[in-house]
């Protein structure tokens, strides 16, 4: 095994990181290493709801909690829903999820950094049928409780979940109700992602650790460092912090004898306020690929390859994702549409997953779940209801999952809910974009501008899939008027998104559809509108693209990704 036990000098607080990150550490950084032991490996049954709620009710966590902080933190307990998006509220004030899973058995899974509870959410009933308590959990001193970036199951069916403030990893055995914690080799590491290998070995990087970890399950003794090895990456790397870590596409998952063709893991490693790398991690060969993209002025996080090797990243200080070719090192970059009703400037896209050819990415900031389609180059924007002013009207959905039958979880961070997109509510578009063609040409030097025309086309949807007891009315309404279509378009040659030295203009940036009576059969008229784009002298010559976006409702939005080229 090339991982040896390491240590490190201490670090300094880094000036930007993640919006998060920035948040705690700003906060009391003093209270990064905690001060009372944590006693492991205790036998844990599962409260009753009325009891466990009654003890967090009383819990001095909660009740010393200003009114101001409990807006920022705690939400208002309303769950909301529009015509994609339902939510649950959580059982337990003041919980901060953020990492979840879903066990074989269809039930969701997160975690009370707060105040130290894994809650079971029962996807049949639609209702939190279990609290676990974490055993001796300490009581959180400062506003944020620790981070639980990610929670996963093994083949085996166990919980693994990452703990910040103990700075250390947990494991639940869920057959027989007991945890066991594994700390990280140095203080301050403050373990992020975690992955498993074919062996059930786990792998996990850390935000400030600059460490590639490495877990045996077979040699763990809780509540110690055995087991654990650490490659020093800092030693080969030049960088700041670490992100979330994957399998490659096609990674064998079974403990077999085969050959094990991609088992490849995959992270990021970034420098502020822009750069970073791709590394690749080869299990069999022990061996590092490093792909060093700073000179995109992107910061890579979260890393996911698609079945044809491409990888895809989101570059977390801005509105842009990006793709990456390893074999030739190309890296194509791509702009989220503009911030819907959250009125923010930028979306900051921070966790992906590559799943049914789709690249899925929460948009920390512009507040959606959204998923782009490198095939038909259509980019959909699923919006949060809950919209939080003090964070720049967002509900900070920070992580997500899948289910078993392809709905889509996730967790608001400061609104304490449980949001999803049901399988049967992803595919109901109200709308489908077409363009002209693929690709614009500008001609900087003689001021020649190039224009596109958008074809868009309403899509019949199932209503009886997207209305439920919750959007009841709200939703038949919607479905049934007209259409009033705004159009916009960012670019992925400003990190923002905005169209620097380039000016744009529709033919039409607002349409309004013609609903068609309900017993006329066919496709409903075509929309039409042209966009215009011009360059000025500033505008610097290179390849981009564009963001061409369709707004049908404040609900969710549909763009077309184009090509533009400047000479």
């Amino acid at each position: 095994m090339l991982l040896t036990k390491c240590s490190i000098a201490g670090i300094s607080i880094i000036s930007s990181v993640i919006i998060i990150g920035l948040y705690i550490f700003s906060m009391n950084s003093s209270l990064l290493t905690l001060t009372n032991p944590l006693v492991v490996y205790a036998m844990t049954n599962a409260a009753s709801h009325s009891e466990h709620m009654s003890e967090m009710n009383h819990d001095p966590s909660n009740t010393t909690t200003s009114e101001e902080d409990k807006k920022r933190f705690c939400g208002d307990d309303i769950p909301n829903s529009n015509l994609y998006v339902s939510e649950y509220t959580l059982p337990i004030q003041c919980s901060q999820p953020v990492g979840i899973a879903v066990d074989k058995d269809n039930n969701i899974w997160i975690a009370s950094g707060k105040l130290g509870s894994l809650l079971v959410f029962n996807t049949k009933t639609l209702e939190f049928d279990k609290i676990i308590k974490i055993p001796n959990w300490p009581e959180q001193k400062r506003i944020i409780g620790s981070m639980i970036w990610e929670m996963k199951f093994d083949k085996n069916g166990n919980l693994w979940f990452t703990d910040e403030l103990s700075n250390s990893i947990w494991k639940y055995f869920t057959k027989d109700g007991k945890f066991e914690n594994y700390r990280l080799l140095e203080e301050g590491g403050y373990p992020q992602s975690i992955s498993f290998d074919s062996d059930g070995n786990v792998w996990f990087t850390q935000f400030f650790g600059k460490r590639l970890g490495f877990i045996d399950p077979s040699k763990v003794i809780t509540n110690t460092t055995e087991g654990i090895s650490e490659l020093d990456m800092s030693k080969q790397i030049d960088f700041q912090t670490m992100g979330p870590i994957s399998n490659g596409f096609g990674f064998t998952n079974t403990n077999t004898n085969s050959t094990n063709t991609n088992e490849t893991l995959w992270f990021s490693t970034a420098i502020f306020p822009m750069g970073g790398q791709i590394i690749k991690y080869d299990i069999p060969s022990e061996s590092l690929t490093i792909h060093d993209v700073t000179y995109t002025h992107s910061v890579p996080f979260s890393i996911a390859e698609d079945e044809n090797g491409m990888l895809w990243a989101n570059s977390h200080i801005a509105n842009l994702f990006f793709s990456l070719d390893p074999n030739t090192g190309a890296v194509k970059q791509y702009a989220t549409s503009n911030p819907s009703a959250s009125g923010n400037l930028t979306t900051l896209p921070y966790y992906n997953e590559y799943r049914d050819g789709k690249v899925w990415f929460n948009e920390h900031y512009g507040n959606a779940i959204a998923s782009y389609d490198p095939e038909n180059k259509t980019l959909v924007e699923y919006y949060v209801p809950s919209q939080n002013p003090l964070w720049v009207n967002s509900s900070n959905p920070l992580r997500f999952t899948f289910d078993n039958n392809g709905s889509i979880w996730f967790t608001e961070w400061t609104e304490n809910k449980l949001g999803v997109i049901t399988k049967d509510r992803l595919d109901q578009i109200p709308i489908t974009l077409g363009v002209s063609k693929n690709k614009l040409v500008l001609d900087s030097k003689n001021n020649k501008s190039d224009s596109i025309d958008i074809y868009i086309h309403e899509n019949i949807l199932n209503a009886s899939k997207i209305i439920n007891s919750t959007t009841g009315n709200e939703a038949a309404n919607s479905i049934n008027k007209s259409l009033n279509i705004t159009m916009d378009v960012t670019s992925s040659i400003a990190k923002n998104g905005k169209l620097t030295n380039l000016t744009s203009s529709f033919s039409q940036d607002n349409i309004t559809s013609g609903k068609k009576p309900a017993d006329e059969t066919g496709p409903s008229p075509q929309l039409n509108t042209t966009l215009t784009i011009a360059p000025t002298k500033d505008v610097i010559p290179g390849n981009y693209t564009l963001t061409v976006s369709a707004k049908p409702n404040k609900d969710i939005t549909v763009s077309k990704i184009v090509d533009i080229e400047i000479k």
